[in-house]
């Protein structure tokens, strides 16, 4: 038969199973199978269609009754070896050798996935075979060292040293505890529902977390992870009457259902809304004055409702998300916090709406709430902006139609959105994909009362709610640390001499356990493509030059459904003195008022007209010369090409008549800007902790940090501490960097559309150059140095550690090798992909704990090494410098070096959704990378020999002894390795 079905009467159900239910789903372009596999009674739905990014994923309902994280660990111990296939970590055997487009496990509240894609049929196979044989099969019963390893166990090395926790769930929670919005988050879901599973944390507290036995570990996995208790999700153009046959014969039809209730019990309904109090670390020294957050949140019975679920995304965005939001303006005027936020959850078997405000004082708690209450009172009476609500249902439909979910599989967004009603109701296994007749029904509302009733009946008349203030600690950190020592002591004090001598034993097993590797005949069990099965040539470049006006235009001709992803490129390669003040300037850009709407208007029009405008700053690497770039100032819209002329009609406005003269609003935006830039420090701190690190080695690497890294935190720190100092400067500078960058003689477009799309683009684009050319006209000379401060270039090698209330570092080291001569650059993609699945992963991960690590070689000699929640700080650092001993000693057979070939190739080869595909091809043409270079450097890849990954490991030696370090974590931890550093400081 063929893959792609066109209705259900094509297929022939295998007896096994049962269809409950099928349906044409036009806005995803498939039939929807729902079927019940009749012995074990899995849950089985399938997406058929003719995208080939085929998507695999089996899930269960696993709702935790305490916060030891078990299904936390669960989901990463199953990947570590199962009965057909043993070796330790088939996971990471899989990244290294498939032609995977997606691969991970994710725990949830209440439920646990594991999903995999890829666009080649055997690989794909191979990866569902691998996963269900994980999951009703693993080692977890054989290995107790898995448990130890992944989870948590005590270790001791000798009898005079101290008993510590390692783990890397223990390790990952550590960090994930360290995020303040992460622990207030947490803390209002539990306080929603205090008597069902949502009240603990399935992640793991680490508190908790070595409260888990493992035998308890394994009853968990014993109950819940049945195919009963399954939901099996598949997408794309496959054989389904084959898929369903291989799934019965290999697993299904050996689990007899049985009786297992894992449903979720809704919480009873408070009579009366909840106050509570929460801490939360800061630094030791750190000024907590005006950090208090506060939330206000309450719970609603709504998940199953599609439509109810819908109309409040739509009520967050307008209520309190987009610039000008009554709620989100009604707390800045009242200066109760710098940063507002709100979020909408429709994943947990009650749903639950959420206001949060940062940077507040403290004893602020009622008149939040007062603020709150008021408002949304004010906002039924008199009712809601109704365009601004039409405008949210247009931008949310819009982003739904173009299904752009940038890296990931738009299948795996499918499959994760099917279980918002799946989960909780087997008859609703796909309504959340049935989008359009939810939108009909939001449009047809408007303007009835419908929305007003919601806020009435949800948020005011709600008793079912909390008002919660989280206030900030100095030493709270330094708590739980003391706190987890004096706990470890003790345990240690009860401990007879002979336990002792067995804790140090079993360390000394479980380190020996790690290090020794599957045996070779066992590795060779997991299945792995051969070289025959990859695409020997480049993805396509879509590159075609042409003129409008005089202006050069880069077309990418792809087919896009109708969108026209626009991009306006202006040269500023002469601005890089002022790189954070252009960061801020991409910010403020349609985040301030114009000649002709207001700031909340402006964002009102993009949305009903328009996928989104935006700004950006770009930095492009010059092929061959990588120490030089180009940057460009980019002003982006995607919109349906009937639209276009609104579009740029829009951009005019922000590019030409933007005004700086707000002050208070300047001010609220330098503020929430500084709070955001924090928060994706602390949560992202091994990316801050690269780019920081690298900033010391060329001037793109120096730019990179001053646009997004510490560099640019410490100017909007700046500007933030000294507004009223600094204001007169900003409002002018910004005038005068627009003045400066918006020229027609450094304009280049580019424009990924089909040939109608470029057509509508020269038919419209004219109007836009005549504003463009008045606009340079009226502008006025002058320097930007009389405005501005330009920043001034350093590079020097320099060892920086940033000091955070974490409770684990974020480890990066960043070099350059200056001779790199008899080194492939295709094979520096090969020698990474082997680094970060081979050597990092044991060293730093599965030994040291840490939850990821990872290092990227370039073209031009420079690298870096970065971890992720670790634990560890100079043993991090010193696995890196090992680094190069591993690559000069390897010597791997044939399999293992293709493996690593395949794997390389999954990175380079995932697919691209059309607007990734023409950022792609306008990259390539700005860094002047010849076409045959990327096939040659391609070419490289797949000819990999040992002897060319023994040539990087002189790179990988130059980067990692002779680099700059820098540390994003504990401060008592930094501080004790304080002679690494030449430098401390605090975010």
């Amino acid at each position: 038969m063929a893959s792609r079905i066109k209705n259900v009467q094509e297929v022939k159900i295998p007896e096994t199973y049962t269809l409950e239910q099928s349906a044409s789903i036009p806005e995803i372009d498939s039939i929807a199978l729902a079927l019940r596999h009749k012995k074990s009674g899995a849950r089985v739905l399938f997406l058929s269609n003719e995208d080939e990014n085929k998507v695999f994923s089996i899930g269960f309902r696993t709702p935790p009754k305490d916060a030891t994280g078990v299904p936390h660990i669960i989901e990463h111990t199953v990947l570590c070896g199962s009965r057909e296939f043993p070796a330790k970590d088939p996971f990471v055997e899989l990244v290294k050798g498939s032609l995977n487009t997606y691969l991970n496990a994710t725990t949830y509240p209440d439920k646990t996935l594991y999903p995999v894609a890829s666009c080649n049929d055997k690989d794909f196979q191979n990866l569902m075979h691998v996963y269900m044989d994980a999951v009703f099969y693993p080692n977890i019963y054989e290995h107790e060292e898995i448990f130890k390893q992944e989870g948590w166990h005590y270790e001791l090395n000798a009898p005079d040293e101290p008993v510590t926790y390692n783990g890397v769930v223990f390790n990952e929670m550590k960090g994930a505890f360290s995020s303040a919005d992460g622990k207030l988050e947490r803390f209002v879901m539990n306080g929603l529902f205090p008597d069902n599973t949502y009240g603990n944390e399935s992640g793991g507290d680490p508190a908790n977390i070595p409260d888990l036995t493992y035998e308890e570990y394994l009853d968990f996995h014993r109950h819940y992870y049945h195919p009963v208790n399954s939901y099996i999700y598949l997408y794309g153009n496959m054989d389904i009457e084959e898929r369903l046959e291989w799934m019965d014969q290999h697993y299904l039809k050996d689990f007899p259902a049985i009786e297992l209730d894992s449903s979720i019990p809704l919480q009873k309904p408070f009579t009366q809304m909840k106050s509570l109090e929460t801490e939360y670390a800061v630094s030791e020294n750190e000024d907590s004055d005006e950090k208090t957050y506060y939330a206000f949140a309450a719970a609603m019975d709504i998940t199953l409702d599609v439509k109810i679920c819908k109309a409040f995304e739509v009520l967050a965005y307008v209520l309190a998300e987009m610039p000008g939001a009554p709620l989100k303006q009604a707390l800045l005027d009242a200066g109760i916090g710098t940063d507002i936020d709100v979020d909408f959850c429709d994943i947990l078997r009650q749903s639950y709406f959420a206001l949060t405000t940062q940077n507040a004082k403290a004893g602020e708690r009622k008149r939040f709430y007062d603020i709150i209450k008021s408002t949304l009172q004010e906002q039924v009476e008199k009712g809601v902006d109704q365009k601004a609500l039409e405008a949210a249902i247009n931008a949310m439909e819009f982003k739904e139609r173009e299904a752009d979910y940038g890296m990931f599989p738009k299948g795996l967004i499918y499959g994760l959105n099917t279980m918002k009603t799946w989960l909780y109701d087997d008859k609703m296994p796909y309504d959340a994909l049935c989008f359009r007749s939810a939108y009909e029904f939001l449009r047809e509302k408007l303007g009835t009362g419908y929305y007003e009733e919601l806020i009435r009946k949800y948020l005011i008349d709600n008793p079912h709610a909390v008002l919660v203030e989280m206030k900030p600690k100095n030493g709270l950190s330094a708590e739980a640390e003391k706190k987890e020592k004096d706990r470890l002591a003790a345990y240690k004090a009860s401990l007879s001499d002979e336990e002792i001598a067995q804790l140090i034993e079993d360390t000394k097993a479980l380190k020996a356990y790690q290090e020794e590797p599957s045996p070779k005949e066992v590795l060779e069990k997991i299945p792995m493509l051969s070289r025959e099965d990859i695409d020997k040539k480049i993805a396509p470049i879509y590159n075609r030059e042409c003129k409008i006006e005089n202006v050069p235009v880069m077309h990418h001709d792809i087919h896009t459904n109708d969108i026209v992803y626009l991009d306006l490129l202006f040269d500023v390669d002469d601005c890089k003195e002022f790189m954070p003040q252009m960061s801020f300037l991409k910010t403020l850009l349609g985040y301030m008022d114009t000649k002709d709407y207001s700031y909340s208007s402006l964002d009102t029009e993009i949305n009903f007209h328009t996928g989104g405008i935006g700004a950006d700053v770009n930095f492009y690497r010059l092929y061959g010369r990588e120490d030089a770039c180009r940057v460009r100032f980019e002003i982006s819209t995607k919109v349906l090409r009937s639209k276009l002329s609104e579009a740029l009609d829009l951009m005019a406005q922000i590019m030409f008549t933007t005004s700086f003269a707000d002050e208070k609003h300047l001010r609220e935006v330098v503020a929430e800007a500084r709070s955001r830039k924090k928060v994706s420090m602390m949560s992202a701190g091994h990316h801050a902790a690269m780019v920081r690190a690298m900033s010391h080695l060329s001037e793109v690497d120096w730019l990179s940090d001053r646009y997004g890294g510490y560099g640019y935190y410490e100017y909007l720190a700046q500007l933030d501490d000294q507004f009223d100092k600094e204001k007169e400067r900003l409002q002018k500078g910004c005038a005068a960097l627009m003045k400066k960058i918006f020229t027609r003689s450094g304009l280049t477009i580019s424009c990924t559309a089909d040939r109608n799309g470029l057509k509508e683009i020269e038919k419209e684009l004219p109007a836009f150059l005549k504003r463009l050319d008045t606009f340079e006209q009226e502008a006025e000379g002058g320097s930007l140095n009389d405005v501005m401060t330009p920043f001034v270039m350093e590079l020097k090698p320099v060892n920086e550690g940033i000091m955070t209330p974490a409770e684990v570092q974020y480890v990066a080291i960043a070099g350059q090798c200056k001779d790199m001569s008899g080194i492939k650059r295709g094979v520096l993609d090969v020698a990474r992909h082997l680094l970060n699945f081979g050597y990092l992963w044991n060293e730093v991960r599965v030994k040291g704990g840490a939850y990821g690590v990872s290092c990227q070689l370039i073209r031009n000699g420079e690298g870096f090494f970065t971890s992720y929640r670790d634990p560890g700080l100079g043993s991090t650092l010193e696995a890196y410098r090992k680094a190069a001993d591993y690559l000069r000693c390897f010597d791997a057979e044939e399999r293992e070096l293709l493996k690593t070939i395949i794997g390389t190739i999954s990175g380079l080869d995932t697919p691209k959704p059309p607007a990734a595909k023409g950022k792609r091809s306008m990259g390539v043409y700005l860094s002047e990378i010849p076409e045959e270079v990327l096939q040659e450097e391609r070419d490289q890849v797949l000819a990999c020999s040992g002897e060319d990954i023994r040539a990087v490991a002189d790179m990988a030696e130059a980067i990692a002894s002779t680099g700059s370090i820098c540390v994003i974590g504990n401060e008592n931890h930094i501080r004790e390795e304080k002679d690494l550093f030449d430098k401390l400081l605090t975010l």
